[in-house]
């Protein structure tokens, strides 16, 4: 052997405490990944993409390699006269120069590397931070560690040691200074839990020093507390369960809460609300100008398997704001994002909604994040795939292996998880998890194994550095708006699909979604004709001004929505999905669904010259929800005289006698109607101007005919049109008995849950 590759050889052997067995592994490794792209280490490809990457990585490390390299060269150029076994070998000494280049070129010498070895329940992404669902399928085990010596050795410190008992790991972060280390815990019990008993388990979070001590339970309490992340002056986000309230499309067997953005002090106290979003949230952590990026469930009126987009908000929860993924089905979703240090990009992992975390590793530019222009959907312009070979899981198919939790060291070198197993959970059919190691891995191909060990994942894997803290961002709500904030919408009318000349825009609806309460179970209750749809109220109407602009108070802390509607009262544009309001916030934006990036005209807005709007209550009917106040009683007054449901009486029946939960009226109306549904109604999930459900559904046309449109007055018109645009839903509640009062026209007062 060439002097200076065996004297290369027998350093990185002696590096590691394990020496032969641990050579052995990592060797296996190189084959394993091999065999993953269908061909032997001994075959003249692997031989071939190696030595390139070898050179790739030894021209940008310091530190020598080259010498060795040439004598690898010389040995490849007489590839043809080497057997199998010698070919083997030649290729084993290339990665261990490649991997030696890779080492020096990315991780400083000396840096350890945090990380939690971990079981997951698994089924699909909703379930995997439920600590309910770890008893339910009596899986334990799991730590917190450090990874000595990275790419020398095996030999991991175990930081918990037993000390919490048996129980579950999740979600692992690091303060800036590299000396405090979070993650939430579960603890087992012995039994099968009720989801609804007050003692069920849950996740929650800790903290310690990274030697270990100073341990202690920074949250408590009957819900589920996990992913934290340290924020640059001072406080701890993370997401809970502790607003309250359910997804809307879950099975009877899976109680699933909705968890959001919370945020606490760094001693645990002072836990507050950041997110009033409906739905789940996951992964938060910080982007360099210190907003928390973070992913979020987005299904308002459109499929609940979609649209799990890459968000920002403030560390005070003011100005929440989508940047990436939340109009495309090619990315399923996007989970774990992390900014990429020494640049504006963002790593992520495109995963799946019907599986555990996990998937394939993509970086996006915000500054290119944009709708497409024909379509609207989310454009995959500002992306690059970083592992390609991993399809995004669910959109295109169900990847062969996958990857977890980034941490990028540069746009070039990051930290994963990775597992050359399929990704587990119930769309792929993968009912066991699959183990996941730590690697390093660099754009160019080259994944090295730096920890892996069988019966267990190890995941999240983070340098033991200290890291630039991002600046402060700074609080800007005024505590003179109470419990109120205010929106200012500078042109209504720019917008990235024209709004039809035709119907100039006089009026803003503020609708308020209420979360979904008293039952998990899908459709139970039915809201009316949409599949699993969330309750709703209208909370009433704002001017627009001739400019297109509006300013108007509205209440903080509640999921909202917006409707741009013309002066017949018929909504011209919609929202599909919800903002809010923290206390004493002041939110502005450019248009209703403006492109990106777009500026706001010059001219001052006629809205700014006056005090900014009360919202103007909807009718009777409207708050919340009630299809026998805001409909029924126009039938009964003007349509039922005809429309009896006797002999020979012209259909539809429009009588308010009960049908099962509905009424005769409500359910021979559902062919005259259009509604936006999960599954089926008016097609597309991004919305069109002009195209809303009232201008969609047959029954604003037969109302509008010779033979009809005397009958109604403009104002009743006009509640058809609402009723319709609203989604055309019968209840506007969850409670069996504000229903059992709306079945009978009685009025009830909007849901405690908010």
């Amino acid at each position: 052997m060439h002097t200076a590759l065996g004297a290369m050889l027998a350093a990185l052997a002696l590096a590691g405490a394990e020496s032969d067995d641990y050579r052995a592994t990592v060797e296996a490794d190189w084959a394993r990944q091999e065999a993953r792209r269908g061909r032997a280490g001994d075959s003249p490809a692997a031989v071939a993409e190696a030595l390139a990457m070898a050179q790739r990585l030894v021209a940008n490390a310091a530190g020598g390699g080259a010498e060795a390299l040439a004598a690898l060269r010389g040995r490849a150029a007489r590839l043809d006269e080497l057997d199998a076994p010698a070919r083997r070998q030649l290729y084993r000494d290339i990665r261990w120069v490649a991997r030696d280049a890779a080492l020096r070129s990315a991780l400083p010498a000396g840096t350890p590397i945090a990380f939690l070895e971990r079981k997951r329940f698994i089924c699909q992404m909703l379930h995997e931070y439920l600590g309910y669902y770890y008893d339910y399928a009596g899986i334990a085990g799991g730590g917190v560690f450090v990874l000595e010596r990275p790419g020398a050795s095996f030999a991991a410190r175990d930081l918990t040691g037993g000390r919490l008992g048996r129980g579950n790991f999740t979600t692992l972060s690091l303060s800036y200074d590299a000396r405090t280390v979070y993650f939430a815990f579960c603890p087992r019990a012995d039994e099968k839990p009720d989801y609804y008993s007050p003692g069920r388990r849950c996740f929650h979070i800790f903290a310690m020093g990274i030697d270990g001590g100073g341990l202690r339970q920074l949250t408590d309490g009957p819900d589920d507390d996990f992913d934290p992340c340290e924020l640059p002056g001072g406080g701890i986000a993370f997401m809970s369960t502790r607003r309250g309230g359910f997804g809307r499309c879950h099975n009877p067997w899976e109680p699933l809460p909705a968890y959001t953005l919370h945020r606490m002090d760094r001693d645990g106290g002072n836990v507050r609300t950041l997110s009033f979003h409906e739905t789940n949230e996951w992964h938060p952590s910080v982007l360099g100008d210190g907003r928390i990026v973070y992913s979020r469930w987005d299904y308002v009126d459109r499929s609940a398997a979609h649209f799990h987009g890459l968000w920002t908000s403030n560390p005070d929860g003011t100005n929440p704001m989508e940047i990436f993924g939340s109009y495309t089905q090619e990315i399923n979703a996007c989970f774990q994002p992390r900014a990429v240090p020494g640049s504006n990009k963002i790593l992520f992992v495109a995963g799946a909604h019907h599986a555990a975390v996990g998937g394939s590793l993509v970086m996006v530019d915000p500054d290119r994040a944009a709708l497409d222009p024909a379509t609207g959907e989310t454009s995959l312009d500002a992306i690059e795939r970083v592992t390609p070979e991993v399809c995004f899981p669910e959109a295109p198919g169900w990847p062969a292996s996958y990857f977890h939790a980034p941490w990028p060291l540069s746009e070039r070198w990051f930290l994963v998880g990775f597992s050359f197993d399929p990704l587990p959970g119930m769309g792929p059919g993968v009912k066991e998890d699959t183990e996941t190691g730590l690697y390093l891995l660099d754009r160019s191909g080259c994944l090295e194994l730096l920890f892996r060990r069988p019966g267990i994942s190890a995941m999240y894997p983070i340098p033991c550095a200290p890291r630039p803290v991002p600046p402060a961002v700074a609080g800007a709500c005024d505590p003179a708006l109470g419990d109120e904030g205010e929106f200012f919408l500078r042109d209504v009318r720019l917008s990235h699909f024209p709004l039809p000349a035709s119907r100039p825009v006089r009026a803003l609806r503020v609708f308020q979604v209420l979360p979904k309460s008293e039952t998990h179970v899908a459709n139970r209750p039915r809201l009316g004709y949409a599949n699993a749809e969330s309750a709703r109220m209208l909370l009433g109407t704002v001017p627009v001004e001739p400019d297109g602009s509006a300013c108007f108070r509205a209440p903080a802390r509640k999921p909202l929505y917006f409707q741009a509607v013309d002066g017949e009262g018929r909504a011209v544009q919609g929202m599909r999905s919800i903002t809010y309001l923290q206390p004493g916030e002041r939110r502005g934006c450019v248009g209703c669904h403006e492109r990106r990036h777009s500026s706001p005209p010059e001219a001052r807005a006629a809205a700014l010259g006056r005090p900014p709007s009360r919202i103007e209550p909807g009718p009777d009917g409207t708050r919340p929800w009630s299809y026998a106040r805001l409909v029924q009683p126009l039938l009964d007054a003007r349509c039922v005289r005809c429309h009896d449901g006797g002999e020979g009486a012209p259909a539809p029946a429009l009588t308010g006698a009960p049908r099962g939960e509905f009424t005769v009226s409500y359910e021979e109306l559902k062919p005259y109607a259009r509604w936006y549904e999960w599954g089926e109604g008016i097609p597309g999930f991004v919305t069109r101007p002009g195209r809303m459900p009232a201008d969609e559904s047959p029954l604003c046309r037969i109302i509008a005919d010779d033979r009809h449109k005397e009958l109604l007055s403009g104002e009743e018109r006009r509640a058809i049109y609402l009723w319709l645009d609203g989604n055309a839903p019968f209840y506007g509640a969850y409670a069996e008995e504000a229903r059992a009062a709306q079945r009978r026209g009685a009025a009830v007062p909007p849901p405690e849950l908010q």
